[in-house]
């Protein structure tokens, strides 16, 4: 029973930071709108650790990198220099050490011990009388097998299972890794971008196009984002035909939004997120459209994270974490979390925020 026009809509809570925003109201049709999360006017920090350089979220185990650069695990120092990933459900933690040049998978289950992956993978070739003495240049976790890994060297692509120890090569001829997910790897050579099916073992010529520096595949893998000549570039799978679209000019940073439904990207220290799902009219938006944010001074490492349920960005401004729509019409809700931040760290399966200030670790639980 609302007349046809604009409303300002604000929503408090005693203890939270307000939400408005103007909502346009069109006659014989119902407004919907995203869902509305309100940020305490004072975050409830636990600090965790103290002497803390760097943290690698995981729902089972606390790990960092402490001010002494040692990795450490439940307090416990494990090897290796450099945390690359979780693997194995998050049990084990694939490391890199700088010192010896070798890739590491610990396992805190059995007091932090260490399975040398070089090792086993010159022990592997050796068996099958593999001519490759290359050394491994990436590394990837399976996307869907938790006892197995993808390598990289300058003649070949290979699958290796480190639990019941094989290996196999799934590509001959120099590649460069670029990410796995579903069913897919996804590489390239000097001239193209290819998919490799893990269940029928099919490669696939996803697009001709040289100069790709980055790529970033979406959750639920019809969408392809690539940068390259200082362009960002879209290629949608669903189609027939894989024509680009263009995005954005000298992109920084981008990301796919965990529904796959938009993909935000920065450039000029400028957000713009592109709807390019079935809920753009949630933002009052066209398919395809766009919302944009210029932010000051951006973090360049890591300017935002998506929420999980993807209609908010957590954006890191200088030292001060903030909490943003992804709605640009006004007023924009910038809501802030906390400030004095130097490293941030989302966890959405249980929706928390752990935070670095002054090598201090800190949870905020959501």
């Amino acid at each position: 029973n609302l007349f046809p026009k604009t409303y300002r809509v604000s929503i408090q809570k005693n203890g939270y930071q307000s939400w408005n925003k103007n909502i346009i109201i069109k006659a014989s049709l119902v407004t919907q709108i995203y869902p509305i999360i309100l940020i305490p006017e004072k975050s409830a920090e636990t600090i965790l650790e103290s002497k803390v350089e760097d943290f690698f979220s995981n729902n089972n185990y606390l790990a960092w990198k402490d001010t002494d650069n040692k990795l450490k695990i439940d307090g416990k120092i494990i090897k290796g220099t450099d945390f690359l990933t979780w693997l194995a459900g998050e049990k084990s933690a694939l490391v890199y050490d700088e010192i010896s040049k070798n890739y590491l998978i610990i396992n805190p289950a059995q007091n932090n011990s260490a399975l040398n992956i070089n090792l086993l993978f010159d022990n592997l070739k050796y068996q099958k009388t593999i001519t490759d003495k290359n050394p491994i240049k990436n590394i990837l976790a399976h996307p869907s097998d938790k006892n197995k890994l993808v390598l990289a060297t300058n003649k070949n692509l290979y699958m290796l299972d480190f639990y019941r120890p094989s290996l196999e090569i799934i590509q001959k001829g120099e590649y460069v890794l670029f990410g796995a997910s579903g069913e897919e790897i996804f590489f390239t050579d000097t001239s193209s971008l290819y998919s490799y099916n893990l269940n029928n073992g099919d490669t696939s010529t996803l697009l001709n196009q040289t100069g790709i520096d980055s790529l970033e595949i979406s959750p639920n893998n019809q969408f392809i984002a690539l940068s390259g000549d200082n362009k960002l570039t879209l290629l949608d799978r669903s189609k027939n035909e894989n024509n680009l679209i263009n995005l954005i000019d000298n992109p920084t940073f981008f990301k796919f939004s965990p529904d796959s439904k938009k993909i935000a990207a920065v450039s000029n220290n400028k957000i713009r997120i592109f709807f390019i799902g079935d809920d753009y009219e949630l933002f009052n938006k066209k398919s395809m459209g766009t919302s944009s944010f210029e932010i000051s001074s951006l973090d360049t490492n890591l300017p935002f994270i998506w929420h999980g349920n993807s209609y908010y960005l957590f954006v890191k401004s200088e030292t001060t974490l903030k909490f943003s729509e992804i709605n640009d019409d006004q007023p924009v809700n910038l809501q802030t979390i906390d400030t004095g931040v130097d490293k941030y760290f989302y966890n959405g399966q249980e929706n928390s925020m752990y935070l670095i200030k002054s090598e201090s670790l800190y949870k905020i639980a959501q």
